[in-house]
């Protein structure tokens, strides 16, 4: 649909260095907080921009992007801890200074509490591979890494700077019946994990490009990040399942 560009992408060769060795990390569980850069590289990066449409893919990163500020209408909310899914695009390559290397999409961040609400976007992404999720339940995002899903990629349009350029973005993901998945490929990154804010060293955290990255650096930093997050209720829960204003 687009031809073939090369573009420098700043923060991506630390992430395409770890999944060169493809060997498999230790994944952790999600440090939920209740309150409060890394320093990247640049490499030439050779690519052709998917078509639109769907994909097969299999969840390999949950980026920890911290406590972020809120805002609505004006007023100020509670922070909230937002989280970010590195997809694998099954069959899908880029070239990052000549090397041939797996494609990974993130997901939009979203923000995550200490239980899952029917109406928060953490359980809609959570059930697309735990389609027995339950509200109220905790996500143990560990559990489901290297589940598959259907992909819709969209191609858009950059701006300011970057309006010569054409990025592949996650439009949103479904799940693959149960009875189907035996027959979507394994991932080529093996180095699976759930990240920390905290943890610079995770390779979900050094995955991070893009949004998630630009997310992240704008985090609540100095808060108490190793604190056990508090159950918020349901009625405060509801009232702040909305979608933070992104600047692209």
């Amino acid at each position: 649909m687009y031809n073939s560009e090369k573009t420098i992408h700043k923060s991506i060769k630390t992430w395409y260095t770890i999944t060169v060795t493809l060997t498999k990390g230790t994944t952790m569980a999600l440090n939920r907080k209740s309150s409060v850069s890394t320093t990247a590289t640049s490499s030439e990066v050779e690519y052709t921009n998917l078509k639109e449409g769907e994909y097969e893919g299999r969840l390999v990163y949950v980026a920890d992007l911290g406590l972020q500020e809120r805002e609505y209408m004006g007023e100020s909310k509670p922070p909230a801890q937002q989280i970010s899914l590195g997809i694998e695009i099954l069959g899908e390559y880029v070239m990052v200074d000549g090397k041939k290397q797996p494609r990974l999409l993130w997901t939009r961040p979203f923000n995550i509490f200490y239980e899952m609400n029917e109406k928060g976007n953490e359980y809609k992404y959570y059930k697309v591979f735990e389609p027995t999720a339950k509200e109220g339940q905790v996500a143990d995002w560990e559990s489901v890494l290297g589940r598959p899903c259907n992909v819709l990629v969209v191609n858009v349009a950059g701006k300011g700077e970057n309006a010569n350029k054409i990025y592949d973005n996650i439009d949103s993901i479904s799940p693959i019946p149960t009875k189907y998945q035996g027959d979507v490929p394994a991932s080529v990154i093996t180095d699976q994990a759930v990240g920390d804010a905290d943890d610079e060293n995770s390779p979900a955290q050094r995955a991070m490009f893009g949004l998630p990255r630009y997310i992240f650096d704008r985090r609540i930093k100095g808060g108490n990040n190793n604190v056990e997050a508090k159950a918020i209720e349901s009625s405060e829960q509801l009232s702040l399942d909305f979608d933070d204003a992104i600047p692209f």
